[in-house]
C-alpha cells in the first residue's frame, strides 16, 4: 500500500475497530456481572421472604399458605419461577404449586451459606437452614432445643427474562458502537484530509515546477513541511544554476581548444614543411578532435532531471526534419512523423536535440526514399522508432553499441551518429535496439527507449 492517507485511514480504523469491539466485549461483560448478581440478590431476597411464611413441624414438615408466598407467580404453573424445600437427606417435603417436572440435583450449601447456579435453562440459589424444635413453640437458632432439624431451601427461576434483557441489551449496545463507529472513521477521513492538505498541496506545486507552470515552490506550509519546502526550492535553484554553470565551463573549455587545434591544423596544412612530416601529423590532429568534440558532447549530456521542464517533442522533429530536407534535397526525401502534438518529455532540450537529429541523419543519409518516425510514452518509458527503407544494418551492426566500443574510434561515415546515440542513452538509463524495419520499407529500423 503506498498511499500514505490510506495507511494512516487503515491504521486509524483498525485501532478503532479493536477499541469497539474490547469495549463492547467489556459492556457485556459488565452488564452480564451486574444481572447475575442482581439476580442472586433477588433470589435470595425470595428465600428468606419464603423462610418467613414457612411454618415447621415436630415431625420435620413445613406448611407455606398460598396466601403468604412471596412472589404471585410461585403460584401459577409454568410461570418460570418455582420454589423447593429439602430436608437432611434430600427429600422434597415441600414444593410451590407452580413446580412442574422432574426434580434437579442441587447442591446443599452449609447452614447460614447460599449457592448460586447457573443451570442451562435456569437460575438456581440454594440457601441451608436449621430449624429447632421447643416445648411451647419453634424458633430460629434457639436456645433450651430438643430437637435440631436440617434444611435446604431453593428457588429456581426460568432464564428467558434473563436472556431477552441480554439480548435487547446487546442489540442497542452494538448498534451504537456501530454507529458512533461509522461516526468516528468519517470524522477521521475528514480530519486526515484536512491533514494532508498540505502534503496534496506540496504535490501540486511539484508538478507545476515539472511542468514549467512556476519556477519554484511558492505556497505557505505548516512548520513540520516548511523544511521541506526550503530545501526543494533551494535545490532546484542549485540544479538549474550548477547545470548552466556546468555548460558554461565546457564552453570555455571548447573555446580554449579551438585555438590550438586551430594552429595544429594550420602546421598540418603548411605546404613548406615536409610531406611525411604532414601525414605523420594528420591522423593525431584529426584523432584529437574528434576525442575533443565527443568527449565534450558526451559531457555536456543534461541527462534526466526530475523537476526540469517537459520538452514538446513535436516541434524539435519538424525543425530538425526541416533542416534535412534542405541537406538531403537531391534524395528528395519523405519524412513521415508520427508524433502526438500534446506529445512531452522530462529531458534536456539539448540533448534530445541531438538524439533526434542524429537519428533522423544516420535514417537519411542511408534511405533511398522515406524515413519514418514514430513516438510515444509506454510504461514510463520514452520509445523513439526510426526506420528508413535503405539497405538495413549489417550483421555485426551491435558492435558500434557495445560497451568497449569507442566513438572517436569510428570513422566517418561507419556509425559516429549512432555511437553518440547509444552514449547519450546511457545517460538516460535507456536502450538501443538495431533491427529491420517492416515488410513496408525493409531497412533499417533503430528503437530508443529513455527513462523519462
Amino acid at each position: 500500500m503506498k498511499s500514505l492517507r490510506a495507511r494512516l485511514l487503515l491504521t486509524a480504523t483498525l485501532v478503532l475497530v479493536v477499541f469497539m469491539l474490547l469495549c463492547g466485549a467489556g459492556l457485556d461483560q459488565a452488564f452480564r456481572s451486574t444481572s447475575i448478581q442482581v439476580q442472586r440478590d433477588k433470589q435470595l431476597g425470595l428465600i428468606f421472604a419464603l423462610l418467613g411464611a414457612a411454618e415447621f413441624d415436630d415431625s420435620g414438615g413445613v406448611r407455606i399458605n398460598s396466601g403468604t408466598l412471596p412472589d404471585p407467580r410461585l403460584g401459577r404453573v409454568q410461570s418460570g419461577l418455582e420454589a423447593l424445600v429439602f430436608n437432611e437427606r434430600g427429600k422434597v417435603i415441600w414444593r410451590s404449586p407452580s413446580f412442574a417436572g422432574d426434580v434437579p440435583e442441587l447442591l446443599a450449601p452449609e447452614v447460614g451459606n447460599s449457592l448460586f447456579s447457573d443451570l442451562d435453562d435456569r437460575f438456581a440459589m440454594t440457601y441451608g437452614v436449621r430449624w429447632v424444635t421447643e416445648t411451647g413453640g419453634l424458633r430460629l437458632f434457639g436456645g433450651g432445643r430438643k430437637k435440631q432439624s436440617r434444611y435446604t431451601v431453593a428457588i429456581m427461576e426460568d432464564k428467558a427474562d434473563y436472556r431477552a434483557q441480554l439480548q435487547a441489551f446487546r442489540r442497542v449496545l452494538w448498534t451504537w458502537l456501530g454507529g458512533a463507529a461509522v461516526a468516528l472513521i468519517l470524522v477521521q477521513v475528514a480530519v486526515l484530509s484536512w491533514g494532508l492538505a498540505p502534503l496534496r498541496k506540496l504535490v501540486r506545486e511539484l508538478r507545476g515546477v515539472e511542468s514549467g507552470q512556476q519556477s519554484r515552490i511558492e505556497a505557505g506550509y505548516p512548520d513540520e513541511l516548511t523544511p521541506l519546502a526550503e530545501g526543494l526550492n533551494t535545490m532546484i535553484s542549485a540544479e538549474r544554476n550548477q547545470q548552466q554553470r556546468y555548460r558554461n565551463a565546457l564552453d570555455d573549455l571548447a573555446h580554449s581548444l579551438k585555438t590550438p587545434l586551430a594552429v595544429l591544423r594550420g602546421v598540418v596544412e603548411d605546404q613548406t614543411l615536409p610531406a611525411e612530416a604532414r601525414d605523420r601529423m594528420v591522423d593525431p590532429v584529426d584523432r584529437m578532435q574528434q576525442i575533443t568534440h565527443h568527449q565534450l558532447r558526451k559531457a555536456a549530456a543534461a541527462g534526466r532531471r526530475t523537476l526540469a521542464e517537459p520538452v514538446r517533442l513535436k516541434p524539435l522533429t519538424d525543425k530538425i526534419v526541416g533542416a534535412l530536407v534542405k541537406v538531403y534535397a537531391t534524395k528528395q526525401l519523405r519524412f513521415t512523423i508520427d508524433i502526438a502534438d500534446s506529445l512531452k518529455a522530462r529531458a534536456d532540450e539539448g540533448d534530445l536535440y541531438e538524439l533526434l537529429g542524429n537519428l533522423l541523419d544516420n535514417a537519411a543519409k542511408w534511405a533511398r526514399t522515406e524515413v519514418r518516425m514514430q513516438a510515444d510514452i509506454r510504461n514510463r518509458m520514452l520509445v523513439l522508432v526510426i526506420d528508413d527503407d535503405g539497405p538495413g544494418f549489417p550483421e555485426d551492426a551491435d558492435k558500434l553499441l557495445s560497451r568497449g566500443v569507442r566513438a572517436d574510434s569510428i570513422t566517418p561515415g561507419q556509425g559516429i551518429g549512432l555511437g553518440a546515440v547509444a552514449e547519450l542513452v546511457k545517460v538516460y538509463d535507456g536502450s538501443v535496439e538495431l533491427s529491420r524495419a517492416d515488410a513496408g520499407l525493409g531497412g533499417a529500423r533503430v528503437t530508443v527507449s529513455l527513462s523519462v
